[in-house]
């Protein structure tokens, strides 16, 4: 039976047909927790407010400043990255911060990129808007090779390693099943791991689970090969052989496909609190370079027009990688090929707040337009918009989990915001305005791009589909759904995903600022409800 509970702010006295229902999987119980329904086998809709800086629900800071630059004549790589030099050779504060890099408003052009490398480094400017910082990258970085994926990054905040596991510590999952959502599982010996213990608790994925899944076709290039998912953990509890970590799994551990372990990690290499904050990235491109397009499969009703489409300057504005507890704040983006913001396998705990990515300039295809693009674990994203990109909100390959975007818009989208590349699972759309897919990605590498999503409250023409082995779900969603991109026919015959509430938002309005505010109070919604803007 549907339960009906007040929206969070509804009037005492309010008409039942006023309040939102709610759903059967999740919804407030007598008490106004959450109540979570498990299936046949134990998998339940995940916690998901582990994501973002300080595992969820911890402020931003604003970083006393310990540098301050101006803008010079010509290029200001070698100026800028004399001052993040600088700082990062400052001794961490209690806090475990070095300083702020300010870098007064203007102009500040860069043939090369810059990089912070060491852990306590924020760069600030005075205002995200066209009279304020503005950091321009210019001339052609392909040719020089400028880091990120192969592609050039204006901005590389990463570590010099990730984490290495200590193998002589590894022990195997026990149980026959893990589900989806859980945080406790039993090992064959835990006496050798104590709580505070940094883990990486790894689902592994055999040959008879890709055949399961249908991805061990005849053709070699999109066959898939059996990969494991690996979860970034700390160890919370143990009590006798049993482990309970700090954030749940995304995708179930069984035995049948393979079974699980956990090990140990160290990981020196990677830094911390870094982050960047009140300015605006801007590529330089060559406008005499564009296409004239007559038609566009991706979008219905497409009005041909002649578009920038030169793709030789830099790709990305900022990436993360070998980083725990990062940020980007009040920060526009114009002119990038593929991304405002990236996170790679070693980052987590990263939040991205208030960015706004404009004008893309590159060709509308494959490989491109990728504005916010989460390959790491337990970021959040949160009211960004992105203008004309394609997958405008994306987690890609099994290395992205746990992540959440929230309160954010893709207007004039080119293609549909999704997990993509390859079974990232256990992400959160949570009131996103954009077209929606979490589906079979055609019959290439890509395959199953995600799995045990959520779509919560979003609106926009959608498509859901449950991959073999897990599901993905829709609660609340206002649109049509099986209308989406591009998808070749026989790809819409797939089965259905969960599907609750079409057409009629549901209680309550966002799942995670919920689940978020049960676990850590009414304090943590705050801090990050607030804007957070540096002074």
């Amino acid at each position: 039976m549907l339960r009906i509970a007040l929206a969070p702010g509804a009037v005492a006295g309010a008409q039942v047909a006023d309040i939102p229902p709610t759903v059967s999987k999740i919804y407030p119980g007598p008490d106004g927790k959450l109540v979570y329904v498990p299936d046949e086998q134990g998998n339940t809709i995940s916690d998901f407010s582990h994501a973002g800086y300080g595992a969820g629900g911890t402020p931003i800071p604003t970083v006393p400043v310990k540098e301050t630059v101006w803008p010079v004549a010509g290029d200001n790589q070698a100026n800028l990255q004399a001052a993040i030099d600088k700082v990062s050779a400052l001794p961490l504060d209690k806090n475990g911060f070095r300083g702020a890099v300010l870098i007064k408003m203007g102009y500040y052009k860069m043939a090369t990129p810059l990089k912070i490398q060491a852990s306590g480094v924020v760069l600030r400017g005075e205002g995200m808007g066209d009279t304020g910082t503005i950091l321009i990258g210019t001339g052609n970085p392909r040719a020089a090779g400028a880091g990120g994926r192969g592609q050039p990054t204006l901005v590389i905040i990463a570590g010099a390693t990730g984490w290495t596991t200590r193998d002589d510590t590894k022990q195997a999952v026990v149980d026959e099943y893990v589900p989806v959502g859980a945080r406790s599982f039993r090992v064959a010996a835990a006496g050798g791991i104590k709580p505070g213990d940094t883990v990486i608790v790894r689902r592994i994925g055999n040959q008879d689970w890709v055949n399961a899944v249908g991805m061990n076709g005849e053709n070699p290039q999109n066959r898939w090969r059996p990969f494991n998912v690996e979860w970034d953990r700390v160890v919370v509890a143990v009590q006798g052989n049993t482990i309970t970590i700090d954030a749940p799994i995304t995708c179930a551990i069984e035995k049948r496909w393979g079974g699980g372990e956990v090990v140990k990690y160290d990981d020196p290499g990677r830094i911390e609190k870094v982050g960047v904050e009140n300015l605006r990235g801007l590529s330089e491109f060559d406008p005499t370079v564009r296409t004239k397009e007559y038609g566009n499969m991706d979008r219905p009703n497409y009005v041909a027009e002649e578009y920038y489409s030169d793709e030789n300057h830099y790709a990305n504005f900022i990436t993360f990688d070998n980083i725990k507890n990062g940020w980007v704040r009040s920060v526009t983006a114009l002119h990038f090929v593929y991304s405002m913001v990236g996170t790679q396998r070693g980052s987590k705990w990263i939040t991205i707040q208030d960015c706004v990515s404009r004008e893309p300039v590159s060709q509308r295809r494959g490989a491109r337009r990728f504005t916010f693009a989460l390959r790491g674990q337990l970021a959040l994203v949160q009211r960004c918009h992105s203008d004309k990109g394609r997958h405008s909100f994306m987690m890609g390959q099994p290395t992205a989990s746990g992540n959440v975007f929230l309160d954010c818009t893709a207007t004039i989208p080119f293609s549909s915001s999704e997990p993509h590349e390859q079974w990232a699972t256990g992400g959160l759309y949570d009131n996103i305005h954009a077209p929606l897919t979490a589906r079979f990605w055609k019959d290439i590498n890509i395959g199953w791009a995600g799995a045990n999503t959520v779509f919560w409250n979003c609106e926009g023409p959608f498509l859901i589909q449950k991959p073999p082995t897990a599901q993905n779900f829709s609660f609340g969603h206002i649109g049509v759904h099986s209308v989406s991109f591009n998808i070749p026919l026989q790809d819409l015959t797939k089965e259905n995903g969960y599907i609750e509430s079409l057409d009629t938002h549901v209680t309550p309005r966002s799942l995670y600022l919920t689940q978020l505010r049960e676990r850590l109070g009414e304090a943590a919604v705050r801090n990050i409800a607030a804007s957070n803007q540096s002074a």
